[in-house]
């Protein structure tokens, strides 16, 4: 990007310092940011983090619309060279790892102002996920039934219920941290199940995969985390999944 004389990007989540980061590392930029969820807090906060670092917000424009109603004139008739997102939204912390797939629909919806080439970052994303024993969200999970003579069942959806349903009841995913799941045993290597591609507009996708167990244990779940692949040669790769920390969003199902 740093080849073009005057590239123009667009922010297409919450993120707040992308936008600050974005103009400074490209001088001559001209940066439109979308803050779908923050809206004017989300110019507020950028505004004040500018003027605490003594940063320009002269090239950065805060759009408050939806991207479905943008268009041209919104961007100056200037076609986009670049749209970036972590991704990030407002309240995705208590959301699945795939609900941030909405930085393709935003993509995609943008597609009409996209120049030839425009570079999208991240350019793909990888579902990807590993067996796992989770015997204390297992136990805090489980499911309600007879509770001093009085049948508690009915409240199991509303709660989360995971372990011990009935054999024809599928356990839910829940959009937990590894963390917040107490003891945890990795049991298989991590597997790839679905690619992502940012590049294309928004379409079907479907993957399936065997896995091999590595380790003894008792499986209760699966942690399912995305990978954000920055780069075309896949030399820089933003993992969510189970690191050292387990610090991560996990689906239990």
């Amino acid at each position: 990007m740093s080849e073009r004389s005057s590239p123009t990007c667009i922010v297409a989540d919450d993120s707040v310092f992308l936008a600050l980061i974005v103009s400074s590392l490209l001088p001559s930029s001209k940066v439109f940011t979308m803050f779908p969820s923050l809206r004017d807090r989300g110019f507020n906060y950028l505004q004040a983090v500018a003027d605490a670092n003594n940063l320009s917000m002269d090239r950065i424009k805060v759009i408050g619309r939806k991207s479905s109603s943008l268009t041209m004139n919104d961007l100056n008739h200037e076609k986009v060279n670049l749209i970036v997102g972590e991704p990030f939204y407002l309240g995705s912390e208590g959301m699945l790892p795939w609900q941030n797939l909405r930085f393709w629909n935003e993509r995609t919806l943008l597609d009409p102002l996209l120049s030839e080439g425009a570079f999208i970052m991240p350019c793909k994303g990888i579902l990807r996920f590993c067996a796992m024993s989770l015997p204390d969200l297992w136990k805090s999970r489980c499911g309600l039934k007879d509770v001093e003579g009085f049948d508690h069942s009915v409240v199991n959806d509303t709660l989360g219920a995971c372990g011990d349903l009935p054999g024809e009841q599928q356990g839910p995913c829940l959009p937990y941290y590894v963390w917040q799941c107490g003891y945890t045993k990795k049991l298989s290597e991590v597997y790839s199940l679905i690619d992502f591609n940012f590049s294309e507009p928004i379409h079907s996708c479907f993957g399936e995969t065997k896995i091999e167990f590595a380790h003894d244990g008792t499986c209760h779940g699966f942690a399912i985390w995305i990978d954000w692949v920055l780069d075309k040669e896949n030399s820089i790769v933003i993992s969510t999944g189970p690191g050292k920390d387990d610090a991560h969003p996990c689906g239990a199902v």
